[in-house]
């Protein structure tokens, strides 16, 4: 998955269509997927009450991805692309398929819906990476580069330490769905959502955020015992693998490799490794998942805060693996 690449204001579709689940249920019936939400095995006539922003992010997520000559979604193999080809086969409106998704005949909801805040983070970053959100400078903020190009004014206000920032005004209805935006002001939840798309433009540091140090403090102290085992078979290089790698290297490689170069590579993998399984198995405000719970989650390869905190926490708690407490090797 390559990392994401941000447009300059690219709206790839029409708007998203707004109001509650009930007006889109009601109203529409979910013509642009060519289904009605159905919940479990069959349509039921008293549906359990589900989350507000069901309806309008499957809307959004379909509407806004890059479309497919076969109808469905293409990925371009861009995370922000990626992710949200994810969200939709998670809440059943799609299958996986090569290079994307594609819609199925007759969607319907899983019985256990993704995580929110997954959900959340893949809308924040599908529009940003396709312009329809794009940040703004704090004012006064040291080292902002004055914009090339005229910039249209932020209509949304920082708030609960999240910056200024500029939202097409028809994607409003899925922000406000998803609790992320209030009075046109950024909510107190958003403000970890919007730490996973790390807006440059911000200049913030989370990881010196007491809630981020509380969480790091907790996946060290609270590590259970599979991801205990799990997290050192990753990160341990053995002579064997070295040997092996040579032994590759020496058929196929271009140029002779040395021992350093063998440790650089499986270093590397080793790090990819163990950067999963946080991204599947470590959430910033639940800590260490359970396996069932894992199922809810999305994969974000390029999560700025699973990253740092892979980082803090083999500092501490694998300091015989210094190669994972450095930088992302991804």
């Amino acid at each position: 998955m390559a990392k994401r690449t941000r447009s300059s204001r690219r709206k790839i579709s029409g708007p998203a269509i707004t109001g509650s689940l009930g007006a889109v249920l009601d109203e529409i019936g979910f013509e642009p997927l060519g289904h009605r939400i159905v919940v479990g095995k069959g349509v039921v006539a008293r549906p359990v009450p589900l989350p507000d922003w069901v309806g309008p992010v499957i809307e959004y997520l379909a509407q806004n991805l890059p479309s497919a000559q076969d109808g469905g979604w293409d990925h371009f193999h861009i995370g922000a692309y990626e992710v949200a080809c994810e969200a939709l086969v998670a809440l059943g409106q799609a299958v996986e398929v090569g290079g994307g998704a594609k819609p199925v005949a007759h969607p319907k909801l899983p019985a256990i819906l993704p995580r929110w805040d997954d959900i959340a983070t893949a809308v924040v970053w599908l529009s940003s990476q396709s312009g329809v959100l794009s940040y703004r400078h704090f004012a006064g903020t040291r080292g902002a580069p004055n914009p090339a190009g005229v910039l249209l004014r932020p209509n949304i206000r920082a708030a609960h330490g999240s910056g200024p920032a500029y939202l097409e005004p028809w994607a409003f209805p899925v922000f406000q769905s998803l609790g992320l935006i209030l009075d046109g002001r950024w909510t107190e939840q958003a403000e970890t959502i919007l730490w996973r798309d790390y807006p440059e433009e911000w200049n913030i540091d989370f990881t010196e955020n007491r809630r981020f140090v509380e969480a790091c403090e907790a996946a060290v102290a609270n590590v259970p015992k599979d991801i205990a085992v799990e997290t050192r078979r990753l990160a341990t290089i053995l002579e064997q693998d070295i040997e092996e790698w040579l032994e590759i290297a020496k058929r196929h490689a271009p140029t002779p490799k040395t021992r350093d170069d063998a440790l650089r590579s499986l270093g590397f993998w080793s790090c990819f490794g163990v950067d999963r399984l946080f991204a599947k198995r470590w959430r910033l405000d639940g800590g260490w998942l359970s396996v069932e719970e894992s199922k809810r989650t999305l994969y974000f390869q390029f999560d700025p805060v699973a990253l740092d905190v892979r980082k803090k926490f083999a500092r501490r708690y694998m300091p015989e693996f210094p190669f994972l407490s450095k930088s992302s090797m991804v």
